[in-house]
């Protein structure tokens, strides 16, 4: 487990103070713990990201060196962070006892690549971290979670889970910490009618005749190649029906 040392000064409490203390490049922050007076102080902004960028991050252990007093064993309990850039705002150590056992919040390390997923299943992992007990020496960096042999289909629960020596979880129902599911396939929508407009493969209305109009009645001509009613006048550029009379000239 990786350890640090940290220096904090004592500050003012109000929110005029902490905004002071910021402006200053410091971190308003607040110590506390078991058989432990609060206090309020502040420590280097600077300092304290690179305190949280080792291994352990936000479970790293802090020798926190408060002004005027004996350094302290902490951790970061709580904290709150600026929304846009994610920076600290405020922090709240926690005074540990090196016997006495913490709960703690560690990520989850899937390691391998499933079988399932080269045979096309898609991996979905459920959880990313893992809330256990244990004491602060023991606090692991990460929870390693093999996933090579996983088929479509297979998943891992967390009472599968090997967990170091000395590490606990504290979740009473057991749940999938990671699975393989079969990829889902894409539905083919059905063509849609339209009134007036042929469906492409649709079978013809009973009776219809090929090349009628759309809509058309059933038994109806098609449109090229119409008869004209007896006597009709030929339409211009029309060839007369068989044994029709020549259409006279007007004078």
């Amino acid at each position: 487990m990786e350890r640090v040392t940290l220096e904090a000064t004592k500050r003012e409490i109000g929110k005029s103070a902490s905004s002071k203390v910021r402006r200053g490049g410091m971190i308003p922050a607040v110590v506390y713990g078991k058989k432990y007076e609060p206090v309020t102080v502040a420590v280097n902004e600077r300092t304290l990201e690179q305190a949280v960028s080792t291994h352990s991050k936000m479970n790293v252990l802090i020798d926190l060196a408060i002004e005027g007093t004996e350094k302290v064993l902490a951790r970061i309990c709580d904290y709150q962070a600026d929304v846009l850039t994610r920076k600290f705002t405020h922090v709240d150590f926690q005074v540990l006892d090196l016997k006495q056992k913490i709960t703690v919040e560690v990520p989850l390390m899937f390691t391998g690549k499933a079988k399932g997923v080269k045979e096309g299943g898609v991996l979905l992992m459920d959880r990313r971290s893992l809330s256990v007990r244990c004491l602060p020496m023991a606090i692991p960096e990460h929870i390693d979670v093999e996933i090579t042999e996983l088929m479509i289909g297979d998943s891992i629960h967390m009472n599968e889970l090997k967990l170091p020596e000395g590490v606990e979880c504290l979740h009473e129902v057991n749940f999938s910490i990671v699975s393989v599911i079969a990829p889902m396939k894409e539905e083919v929508a059905a063509p849609v009618a339209v009134e007036g407009v042929p469906v492409e493969g649709a079978a013809a209305a009973p009776g219809a005749v090929p090349g009628a109009a759309p809509g058309a009645a059933p038994g109806a001509v098609p449109a090229t190649g119409v008869k004209a009613a007896p006597g009709a006048a030929p339409a211009a550029g029309a060839k007369p029906a068989p044994g029709a009379a020549p259409a006279k000239e007007k004078k």
